[in-house]
């Protein structure tokens, strides 16, 4: 269930990691087969992270042993936070699933099957990965978003809670209570002191998020 390249052999990644096909059913069942074992030796929650189809890389050479790539990303991607998040609710463990920050900003799966409207339903907390430098130079008029750290993690929690308060049958106060960013801590874009780490805690305190 490992991806291939037309070139012969597995497909890596632009940091040289392999993927498995997330169309393939064995991929939620171990996800879930995992998550039990690893609760039941006393992790308080579990949180699923690279939740989505490979990127970064050369994807146009990638050979999918189970995907069709008839059915959509989305679809596929929906069925695994169901099949995943759901069995841990059902199971009553606490379970997190990490995303792009850019999910909190559009319905758009951005070619990986990765929404937030599919995960909310299946999941106890949402951590965006909402590092300030890994948003474009420009992106809300912010020409270097590094160096805007506050307000671009509070932005982004913000937009989330508004794109989804259409589909979300609880109070703002909860849904936001729903959201534990990661936070930067790496010198990409900026050299990241102290003050731009506690900006970035005080944002995510201020768009009523549950912790980060």
């Amino acid at each position: 269930i490992a991806l291939r390249s037309s070139s012969g052999g597995f497909w890596y990644d632009s940091i040289g990691s392999i993927w498995v096909d997330p169309a393939a059913p064995q991929v939620a069942e171990y996800a879930i087969e995992l998550g039990q074992e690893s609760y039941d030796a006393g992790f308080d929650e579990i949180q699923y992270d690279y939740v989505r189809f490979a990127s970064d890389g050369a994807v146009s050479q990638i050979v999918y042993p189970v995907y069709d790539g008839i059915e959509s990303k989305v679809d596929v991607m929906q069925r695994f936070f169901s099949e995943v998040g759901g069995a841990m609710q059902e199971a009553g463990i606490p379970v997190s699933f990490d995303l792009f920050g850019m999910t909190f900003w559009s319905h758009d799966d951005y070619n990986i099957g990765q929404r937030l409207v599919d995960v909310l339903p299946y999941t106890d907390w949402v951590s965006p990965m909402v590092y300030p430098s890994h948003y474009p130079d420009g992106f809300e008029g912010f020409a270097n978003p590094a160096l805007n750290p506050y307000e671009i993690v509070k932005m982004s929690l913000d937009e989330g809670t508004k794109n989804m308060l259409g589909v979300w049958s609880g109070t703002e106060e909860e849904l936001r209570a729903k959201w534990r960013p990661w936070l930067q801590d790496f010198d990409i874009g900026a050299v990241y002191t102290s003050d731009l780490i506690e900006a970035q805690i005080q944002a995510s305190r201020d768009a009523g998020a549950s912790g980060w």
